[in-house]
């Protein structure tokens, strides 16, 4: 222990212990991950500035601050700086142990709090005890340093910190005089939008259904990866990236944006990838731009450092960070961190983003949109019109892109949802389609409407979008609409179409000669023979038959339907014929089923931001299984089956938001015993 002020040398020594601790702790995991994700940068437009502020300001800052206060505290006593160096190291080192005591043993957070708490204490005794650990900390004053440098020139991020000039050269010849619209949905599958019978739903999705009369449906398509910076370069490009290639102009240069991009007018929404060079898609205004991007940066890191530092129990608490690449803090908890990040936008995956993008295609013979659309892509929290509900603790019933959690009966309620965010994307293509046939364009456009991948509904071991032999039919299979120039009939190609014949057939359309090379065919003509091959994001490979594929869908349209019925948006469910039908009163003091968030339907107000629809809570003495009726203002207004979700029994269905009234809404549970429904609960 120092009896004396400390000096200058001692005071700084001090400092680099605490910021050695400090980096191994904190620094290290955060910049490892974010190291090996470089697309997480790439989906949030962060430039090279972002990320050298954001990993030298998380390295430098937290120690400097504390070294300031030292330096404060032992100019007044040297006694309070040695108790406060003592707290400083030993709070760092917990973090440190954490990790260690949470990877050695299983057990209740607090023990592991406890534990890590004295083994953090006894470092920092030890520290002052003996001077060969002193040593060891003098010698680690290096590891921030090395970190640091090893996360800017080491890792894959580099390329994303020091990008290569681009070889991106505009074709000579973009085609002749005819639009071009490029429509990505995102974590949709062909499955989702059939029916039994090998058509598009017309109940559920008119616009679609309208689409397959007046396009060519290439109802066999399959993607090239189960992950979006993977799979989106090879719907704009027309080639397969190499492995370790960025979703980047510098790394793919060759796209349709180059192809077409000469002499057309652009608009483009291009949230997750940058496939569009600079020179055709500016960045707006830097200043208060960047700002904002630093603060989303560490408003979402910081729910990352937490679930990569904190025991299980409190990290599982947090925001899921596994099925976007931003807004951790609005989206639902649970889901743990995996070895990536998947799904992310901003404002750009707001509904009245995507409908002012619609309006504000090019009128123009010759003009070239492309929008990715965050759409059906979970998490699933908008009604069919594009009004957000109202979340609830089931809200994430996965392991981000792994396996389910829940079994088919909870697997239905989510898949329900998701079927009502398609509904919504359905909107859009018919806004799409009046918005170019008022502007006098449809006729004469190519339109292709597509999406990167699908999702798996299947459970059990089957993952929802991780390599799976049996994931095929749903995650391989997204759809795949081209409406030709001068088409006005559709029809349905047996084709085995593949994202990356969406360029050449693309420039087949427009008439470009001499096009840069294709890894794709144009579907114009012939289609080779070639195996379904989609990789995930650590490249492995999965690959099936044609056949395979076509089995596995129409396995899952018939799983779907078995779960939810046959019937439009709101009547999905397991009991749909109820739905309409009147319901017993609640007697007052039933509490089977409780709500979650019960006082959402007291005082409804059609014009508050959020729509309570989403209605879910826990049962009591309910078997997981039994069919579970919810009545709104007397009626049935949804049924679901009961299911096992985090040690209770849980229920979810969304109603119809017309069957809501302004002010109070009864909301009445109910268990299905054939036509009886017996009350368990209510608001």
């Amino acid at each position: 222990m120092i009896a004396t002020p400390p000096t200058r040398k001692q005071l700084l020594l001090g400092g680099g212990h605490l910021a050695a601790l400090w980096a191994l702790a904190f620094v290290q995991p955060l910049l490892d991950l974010l190291g090996k994700n470089p697309d997480f940068f790439v989906a949030r437009d962060n430039s090279p500035g972002d990320i050298l502020l954001l990993s030298i300001g998380f390295t430098l800052l937290p120690p400097l601050v504390m070294l300031g206060v030292e330096a404060v505290v032992a100019r007044f006593s040297a006694r309070a700086y040695n108790v406060l160096h003592l707290v400083l190291l030993g709070g760092v080192a917990t973090f440190f142990f954490i990790q260690l005591v949470s990877d050695l043993f299983s057990s209740p957070t607090a023990l592991i709090l406890l534990v890590a708490a004295g083994i953090g204490g006894l470092f920092a005794w030890a520290a002052y005890r003996f001077k060969f650990l002193r040593n060891l900390l003098d010698i680690l004053i290096i590891a921030p340093a090395v970190i640091l440098l090893l996360f800017i020139f080491a890792s894959p991020t580099t390329d994303v910190i020091f990008p290569g000039g681009s070889d991106a050269a505009l074709a000579k010849d973009s085609g002749g005089d005819h639009p071009v619209v490029l429509i990505v949905f995102d974590e949709l599958g062909t499955s989702n939008l059939m029916t039994d019978d090998q058509r598009i739903d017309a109940g559920r999705f008119p616009n679609f259904a309208r689409l397959s009369k007046e396009a060519t449906w290439y109802k066999n398509q399959s993607t090239t990866a189960f992950f979006t910076p993977k799979a989106v370069p090879g719907i704009l490009t027309g080639k397969l990236p190499p492995d370790d290639a960025l979703a980047t102009a510098d790394d793919q240069p060759d796209s349709l944006f180059t192809l077409l991009g000469r002499d057309r007018p652009m608009h483009v929404m291009e949230p997750v990838t940058a496939i569009c060079p600079d020179s055709l898609c500016p960045e707006e205004e830097a200043g208060e731009r960047q700002l904002n991007r630093l603060k989303a940066l560490w408003s979402d890191l910081k729910y990352v450092e937490g679930r990569l530092v904190l025991p299980p129990g409190l990290a599982d608490r947090l925001p899921d960070v596994g099925t976007n690449f931003e807004g951790f803090g609005e989206s639902g908890k649970s889901g743990g961190i995996d070895e990536f990040f998947v799904k992310g936008r901003g404002n750009a995956s707001e509904p009245q983003e995507y409908r002012r993008f619609i309006r504000q295609i090019p009128d123009s013979p010759r003009g070239l949109t492309m929008m990715h659309l965050h759409l059906p892509h979970q998490p699933w929290h908008y009604d069919r019109d594009g009004r957000q509900y109202n979340s609830s603790p089931i809200e994430q019933l996965s392991q981000s892109t792994n396996k389910w959690l829940v079994d088919g009966n909870g697997i239905a309620s989510a898949q329900a949802r998701m079927y009502t965010q398609t509904a919504f994307a359905d909107e859009l293509v018919g806004e799409l389609r009046r918005d170019l046939t008022r502007k006098g364009l449809w006729d004469d456009a190519v339109v292709v409407v597509t999406a990167d991948h699908g999702v798996s509904f299947e459970g059990g071991e089957v993952p929802q979008r991780m390599v799976h032999e049996q994931a095929m039919g749903e995650v391989a299979n997204p759809p795949l609409f081209v409406k030709y120039p001068g088409q006005r009939k559709g029809g349905v190609s047996e084709k085995h179409s593949m994202s990356l014949d969406i360029v050449p057939t693309i420039a087949e359309a427009v008439g470009v000669e001499d096009p840069y090379e294709f890894d794709g065919v144009p579907l114009q003509g012939p289609v080779p023979d070639r195996p379904i091959a989609v990789k995930d994001i650590k490249n492995r490979e999965t690959s099936v038959e044609l056949p395979e594929m076509i089995a596995q869908r129409d396995a899952a349209i018939k799983r779907a339907d078995r779960r939810l019925g046959t019937g439009p948006i709101y009547t999905l469910g397991p009991a749909p014929s109820l739905i309409g039908e009147p319901a017993p009163p609640v007697p007052e003091g039933t509490a089977t089923a409780s709500l979650d968030g019960a006082g959402l339907w007291n005082d409804y107000k059609a014009t508050r931001r959020l729509i309570p629809i989403n209605v879910t809570g826990t049962l009591e003495d309910v078997e997981p299984g039994t069919t579970i009726a919810v009545a709104v203002n007397g009626r049935v207004a949804g049924t679901a089956k009961a299911f096992e979700f985090e040690d209770a029994t849980r229920f979810g269905t969304l109603v119809d938001p017309d069957t809501l009234r302004p002010g109070r809404n009864e909301i009445g549970v109910y268990a299905v015993e054939g036509a009886r429904l017996t009350p368990l609960g209510g608001n």
